[in-house]
């Protein structure tokens, strides 16, 4: 359609209309001058009703041939380039006009005297090419057929102006986004050199900006650039930009760069820890840097520790488990939160000594506060994995887990229907291990949390779902009478009667509930359970109450309150400062024992066998000592355990 059947044949915007028909094939030069220049300023504030003219992009193509002169061509390039960050559709169509060949052209300072590139059109060409291929792979591969890599990389040249240099860092960083193949035309052509050079503290932050995002995306998930790059140099040079005196866009494309250089690269996790890179990522990580560049350290501190033992200690003497922690607050915005915790996850994954920093610093129930979010599952994934290893470790950190308050947010994920398989198993394994414990058993003084559970016990219930669910009811249910209780006022006799005598329950779930059914036998109304009470007790049942009483598992029984959370942070505090007396008493005795054998060698005039008498005897007092010891533990012990047996005896 011409530009005069727009004006005629749509209603339209005048002003566009008018300076489509100014820049038609027909005008003269001073008319196509004018509506360039028009049409530049119409793009940049309503590229959307431009656009829409069919006639007005193969027009303003058309003006990029040889024989226009340099302010056409500028106004014209600027235009293309607002119209194609418009929509990915735009910049198809701009493509498809052929504006790509003339765009390339202009890069070049080899064409003929009338249309040699300006430093200003050779700018504006290189940004209009950047905004025609962004995420768009057929756009890519016309860009590199059409022969933009070499003269792209020849304005990163030193002697180039940095307006230049850094539209055409741009223009590189698109081509190679996510393309293997342009990714190794890129580096073959020389670009990585150059690219670092401007890394440099003399080049202007906008442009070092622009090539550190080019260096991002040439080495992303491509080992054979990670490679190169590293052999260059790159690390020093983005190591420098990550330091407070520069500007936050700078130090957010510096660390994402190093992210994906070290991604999954054994021998750049170390090369970057050594160029000094774990303090000032760490620093990034503080509350008065912007969000985006704490996202950016959080995930470059990720691919460092990943699978890295080595870096998983330095990075956490750095100091980095504190910030990571604050990060999980819910005042943190949802994509930096996430990001934290995924690093935090993989510094702690399999290392009990970062696991024990992370639990020192209440790092617990925050991560806990993420089983209730809308994670990604590989996230949900990384928290349970976390949190079973750290259940795993001892009864310290069982009672801190418990303590998080991580029962209903694990309940939830055993019952939630859209759950997996695996994500159900593993919450049901997090919470057998705190039950499995007596010292945390004892804690749970109500079914209430988990009575959620009871749903699941139906014969069409997935397996998987029932053998958790059994394993943490029978675990529940041997805690102390009253749960036993309420689980039955609940209604749990019935429907785990009927799990176990159908013919379709598989013989493993069968085997869990068997054992939640020896764990619920003094309040069971099944006629065996009934007769063996009436045997054992005397006609009498175990909690006093008479047989018909036990023979109603609905009967309305009391609630006992839920656990004390600030009582229990208090016992565990003081049970960390008894552990902490009991090291430093036996460091003392230790110390002590070694001074006494010191002063003793440098006694004379004792014969060897009088000296060996008394290092004997020596010897005898701190084995006593020792003893001593042990058995005002077992005493402590003992004394917390009490409640627990009298439940066992029952």
């Amino acid at each position: 359609m011409s530009a005069k059947e727009d004006l005629h044949d749509q209603p339209g915007d005048p002003e566009i209309l008018r300076n489509i028909l100014r820049i038609s094939p027909t005008s003269e030069l001073t008319d196509k001058c004018i509506g360039a220049r028009e049409l530049k300023a119409l793009a940049a504030k309503e590229s959307n009703k431009v656009a829409s003219y069919a006639s007005a992009i193969p027009n303003l193509v058309a003006l990029l041939s040889p024989e226009m002169p340099n302010d056409i061509h500028e106004d014209v390039v600027e235009a293309l380039g607002s119209l194609a960050l418009h929509s990915r559709d735009t910049a198809v169509r701009v493509a498809a006009a052929g504006a790509i060949p003339p765009l390339v052209a202009l890069l070049s300072a080899s064409t003929p005297p009338i249309v040699l590139g300006t430093a200003c059109v050779q700018a504006k060409a290189a940004c209009a090419l950047a905004h025609l291929v962004a995420n768009n792979t057929d756009n890519q591969r016309m860009m590199a057929s059409a022969g933009a890599i070499p003269p792209l990389v020849a304005l990163l040249s030193a002697n180039t102006p940095a307006g230049v240099q850094e539209h055409a860092a741009r223009a590189l960083s698109s081509i190679v986004f996510n393309n293997t193949v342009n990714q190794g035309m890129v580096a073959s052509a020389g670009a990585l050199p150059p690219l670092v050079a401007l890394l440099s503290t003399n080049t202007p932050a906008s442009v070092q900006e622009q090539a550190a995002c080019a260096l991002r995306n040439l080495v992303v998930n491509n080992t054979d650039n990670q490679g190169k790059m590293a052999s260059i140099g790159a690390m020093p040079p983005l190591v420098a930009l990550l330091f407070t005196n520069t500007p936050a866009g700078v130090q957010a494309q510096a660390a994402c760069a190093l992210s994906h250089l070290v991604d999954k690269n054994v021998g750049n996790q170390g090369k970057v820890a050594s160029a000094g890179a774990l303090p000032p990522l760490v620093a990034l990580l503080s509350a008065n840097t912007p969000a985006g560049v704490q996202m950016q350290a959080a995930s470059a501190l990720s691919s460092i520790v990943f699978n890295n033992t080595v870096n998983q200690g330095m990075v956490a003497s750095a100091g980095a488990i504190p910030p990571l922690v604050a990060l999980l607050s819910a005042n943190t915005p949802a994509g930096l939160q996430e990001q934290a915790a995924y690093a935090l996850l993989l510094l702690v994954a399999s290392n009990r000594d970062n696991q024990a920093k992370m639990v020192s610093v209440d790092g617990l129930p925050p991560l806990v506060a993420l089983l209730s979010a809308e994670i990604e599952l590989y996230m949900l994934g990384q928290i349970l994995e976390s949190l079973e290893q750290i259940a795993a470790c001892n009864t310290y950190n069982r009672k801190r887990v418990a303590a998080a308050n991580a029962i209903s947010p694990l309940v939830g994920l055993m019952t939630n229907p859209q759950t997996t398989a695996p994500v159900v198993l593993s919450a049901s394994s997090i919470v057998t291990k705190l039950l499995s414990d007596p010292r945390v058993r004892i804690m749970f003084t109500s079914a209430t949390s988990f009575l959620p559970l009871l749903a699941l016990l139906q014969v069409n219930s997935p397996e998987h779902a029932l053998v958790g669910t059994s394993s943490v009811l029978s675990l529940l249910a041997s805690v102390s009478p009253s749960i036993r209780r309420e689980l039955a006022a609940a209604g749990i006799i019935l429907p785990l009667l009927a799990v176990r005598a159908a013919s379709s329950t598989p013989p493993q779930v069968q085997e869990k509930l068997d054992l939640l059914h020896v764990s619920l036998r003094d309040v069971c109304s099944c006629q065996h359970c009934v007769s063996k009470r009436k045997h054992m007790s005397g006609q009498t049942s175990i909690e006093g109450s008479s047989t018909s009483t036990l023979e109603h598992p609905g009967a309305t029984t009391s609630v006992a309150e839920p656990v004390d959370s600030d009582k229990l942070m208090q016992e565990l505090l003081e049970e960390e400062e008894w552990e902490k007396a009991m090291k430093e008493t036996k460091a003392k005795s230790k110390k002590g024992k070694k001074q006494r054998q010191k002063e003793k060698k440098k006694e004379k005039g004792k014969s060897g066998e009088q000296q060996l008498a008394v290092d004997q005897a020596s010897e005898g007092v701190g084995a006593c000592g020792n003893v001593v010891s042990e058995a005002a533990m077992h005493v402590t012990l003992a004394h917390n355990m009490q409640g627990w047996q009298q439940i066992c005896l029952l």
